[in-house]
């Protein structure tokens, strides 16, 4: 409605324009005609500069208006000039601005095919026409990445924020990315933690920035953004969970280096419930308790962990343990036998506990019976010893070092013992039998 109004006014005010030349050039001539058919001309003197000038008002008329007329056709003329200036130049603009925007589509087709290099220099060829160069500069960027030009990788970026200030957290997303992906964690966390205090909660920023956290093991910081990474980092529980056993796993690592398992211990007391019974963070803690002595600590954390939360890789580290128990734990133990008879390693362990107990017979039942379901060089190993350190049984000891130390070497068990039974056969006739 509004344009429909400008357009009549406009057509109005022309109209009008035209009506004022049309009376002027028509008073005008009636004057001329009227001075004419009265034979007065009138008188017109001009003096200037010492000089005079005299003539009649009718040829100083005509004289105005040819002046006019010829400045008039001046004017049109030099915008008729101005105008034709102004459409070759906008041709021109036009078509290198479509051999920019070919450039562009072209490069992105050979980065898309992998010609990194090709790409990178068709992408700049007309950058200095086109309408748009973030674009341009960040696939350059790109490009040069690939290329390993860290030196031009930055450049470009460097250029892109120049030209598009507005555009700063997209390009230094953008520069964070290619960081990462080139292992410059240190430079990416910089670049970062820049973008984190200019937008502070930004999903994309926090997650980039944890990631980069957990590479370069800095556990701490990882644990600060934490929150902030749960309410705005827009991650499945899944992921986040992952963060979550990171810290907890890596800080319970830096613990350990000082060799004092009650800062394990202090520690493990304030991680959240829903930590406590993950097999990697539970199997975790206990390695590092095994590590600085703390084995007792370690079987105690496991059993009470297996008591609620049966994990066929916990059950395995439980089985390598060689503490002293009480009764209490052996019985605790034995009862998991319920639902697990068959579980090796758990007869493994059994063995393994009511050696601590000297219960030899009940021990060397535990270590058959493991052997029996799942044969290991660990059964194998242990048992012997049994039989030889505390059951005077040197020669089934000697038989079971015998088929570990093949099990070990990978020979096959079954073959072995089968072999030895045909050997004892073919020898046997070779026998001499003396009478007497």
């Amino acid at each position: 409605m509004h344009l429909f109004i400008l357009k009549v006014f406009g057509q109005l005010v022309i109209k009008m324009n035209r009506l004022l030349y049309i009376l002027l050039i028509s008073a005008i001539t009636i004057i001329g005609f009227t001075m004419f058919q009265q034979k007065d001309l009138g008188q017109i003197s001009i003096s200037f500069a010492g000089q005079s000038f005299e003539t009649n008002l009718v040829v100083f008329g005509a004289a105005f208006l040819c002046v006019l007329f010829f400045i008039l056709v001046l004017a049109r003329g030099w915008q008729l000039i101005k105008k034709s200036f102004l459409y070759l130049s906008n041709r021109r603009e036009k078509r290198l601005a479509e051999k920019a925007r070919l450039s562009l589509s072209q490069g992105l087709i050979e980065y898309a095919e992998g010609r990194f290099e090709q790409a990178e220099k068709t992408l700049l060829q007309q950058i200095k026409y086109s309408d748009n160069r973030l674009p341009v500069y960040l696939t350059a960027a790109r490009a040069a990445q690939q290329l390993g030009a860290h030196k031009r990788r930055d450049e470009y970026l460097h250029k892109a924020l120049l030209e598009a200030p507005e555009a700063e957290i997209a390009i230094g997303l953008t520069k964070a990315e290619l960081q990462l992906a080139h292992q410059q964690n240190e430079q990416a966390l910089a670049t970062l933690s820049q973008l984190n205090q200019l937008s502070a909660n930004h999903s994309y920023i926090l997650t980039l920035l944890a990631n980069t956290y957990r590479h370069l093991q800095d556990w701490d910081n990882l644990k600060k953004i934490l929150p902030s990474l749960k309410k705005y980092g827009n991650l499945s529980t899944e992921s986040f969970l992952s963060f979550e056993i990171a810290v907890c796993n890596g800080q319970l690592g830096n613990l350990s280096k000082n060799r004092d398992s009650s800062l394990l211990i202090t520690y493990w007391k304030d991680v959240p419930q829903h930590l406590k019974i993950l097999p990697e963070v539970i199997e975790h803690y206990a390695r590092l308790l095994i590590t600085v002595d703390a084995a007792g600590e370690a079987e105690n954390t496991l059993r009470l962990y297996l008591d609620k939360n049966w994990h066929e890789s916990s059950i395995i580290l439980y089985s390598e343990l060689e503490v002293l128990v009480e009764n209490k734990q052996l019985e605790m133990a034995e009862s998991w036998l319920k639902e697990h008879q068959h579980n090796a390693w758990l007869l493994l362990a059994l063995g393994k506990m009511c050696i601590t107990r000297s219960l030899w017979g009940k021990a060397r039942n535990y270590l058959e019976a493991s052997i029996a379901i799942n044969p290991m060089p660990e059964n194998y190993l242990k048992l012997a010893r049994l039989l030889e350190e505390h059951m005077d049984d040197s020669a089934a000891a000697q038989e079971y070092y015998r088929q570990g130390l093949y099990l070990l070497t990978g020979e096959n068990l079954e073959e072995l013992q089968l072999k030895h039974a045909t050997d004892a056969e073919c020898k046997t006739p070779q026998l001499k039998i003396v009478k007497t």
